[in-house]
């Protein structure tokens, strides 16, 4: 009789404590970073389709590529971008209120990330497809360890990239500043 008391009493100890645990799992859930994390997974990437994908901004092939950017929509619609520069343009013209997600590419090993959490590398002399200059990456160190391995660039995080210039470097002329501009629209 002793031992099933035991047994019991074990029972309701384990019971409460799973019980406890739960409720605990609950109500973290109902909180602000908790919700953020939910938002965080219920969008995902695309694969890039370099036969079939263009920009949503320039309407250039979007290379499979360290540089392709994406946008998620809250009604899951994707917008693919060949350039960040381009993503942030979209941005402005149309605000954030629908966007689910968005996502940058790691430069080193083409890995999507949410563009929240990359760190990022802007020079004039970094070429990307439509001259906007900025790369992303994975990881601080990476960033860091590309600026010293090249001698240039600014690291920027994404609080950064919203107040930076976003305008394209005229990577082809810099040595003709008298060249005439018919090539590109800015």
């Amino acid at each position: 009789m002793r031992r099933l008391s035991y047994l019991i009493v074990t029972f309701l100890v384990f019971t409460l404590m799973l019980t406890a645990c739960g409720e605990n799992g609950e109500s973290e859930n109902t909180t602000e970073p908790a919700e953020n994390n939910v938002n965080e997974l219920a969008y995902e990437p695309e694969d890039i389709n370099p036969d079939t994908d263009v920009c949503d901004i320039c309407a250039m092939a979007v290379a499979d590529e360290q540089y392709a950017t994406q946008i998620v929509l809250e009604n899951d619609r994707t917008l693919k971008f060949d350039d960040l520069g381009c993503l942030y343009e979209w941005l402005e013209e149309n605000g954030t209120d629908e966007v689910g997600a968005k996502f940058v590419r790691d430069f080193n090993t083409k890995e999507w990330i949410q563009l929240e959490e990359a760190t990022y590398v802007f020079d004039e002399a970094i070429e990307t497809p439509m001259a906007y200059g900025v790369i992303s990456f994975k990881n601080s160190e990476d960033a860091e360890q590309y600026v010293e391995d090249n001698g240039l660039g600014e690291i920027l995080n994404e609080s950064d990239l919203a107040d930076h210039k976003w305008e394209m470097m005229d990577h082809d002329h810099d040595d003709h500043d008298d060249h005439d501009d018919h090539d590109h629209d800015n």
